[in-house]
Parts: C-alpha cells; structure tokens; sequence
C-alpha cells in the first residue's frame, strides 16, 4: 500500500499538467477557462456597481429603493467572491491545475 502511494504522488504532475493542458471546450484550458470568467465577472460586476450606483442616487431618499441598489451591490460582492473562492480552493488544492 506504501508504494502505491508513493508511485501515485510520483505521477501526479504529470497526470496534473496532462489534464490542465486539455482542451475541454475547442482550445480552452481550465486555466483559461478561469481567467475568462474573472474577466467577465469582473466586468459584470463593475456594471452592477454603476447601475447599482445610479440607482441609490436616483432613489431621492426612497428606503425601498435605495434597499434594493444595496442588494444589488451585494450581490455583486458575492459573485466576486464566489469567483475568487473557486480559484482560491483550486489553487490550494494544486497550484499547477491552474498554470
């Protein structure tokens, strides 16, 4: 059992750096894959922000509206976060997933 494991983590770059370098979707990596979505997360969210923004400003005092702006900017915060947690978990678990 001890020397399955230890030829086991012998190979694990190599089966790590065979499945981050597959093309999944076309010519997409999982690495690719992920720094897409935060691009697109972060712009998207970035929009939120503004119309979130607009929308408190433009609420003139009204509780429920300036209620929901803030719960658009929340919700933005935790698309962000749920993004960042992904990669963070990903890259504790191997770092050369993401490479």
């Amino acid at each position: 059992m001890f020397i399955n494991t230890v030829l086991a983590e012998a190979n694990t770059s190599e089966v790590v750096s065979t499945f981050s370098g597959t093309d999944i979707i076309g010519s997409f990596s999982i690495n690719d894959i992920f720094t897409w979505a935060i691009g697109v997360g972060g712009m998207l969210a970035l929009g939120i922000f503004i119309y979130a923004g607009i929308l408190y400003i433009a609420s003139a005092g009204n509780p429920s509206r300036q209620q929901d702006a803030t719960e658009w900017i929340w919700a933005a915060v935790y698309g962000l976060l749920l993004l960042a947690t992904g990669w963070i978990i990903l890259n504790i678990i191997n770092p050369a997933i993401l490479k």
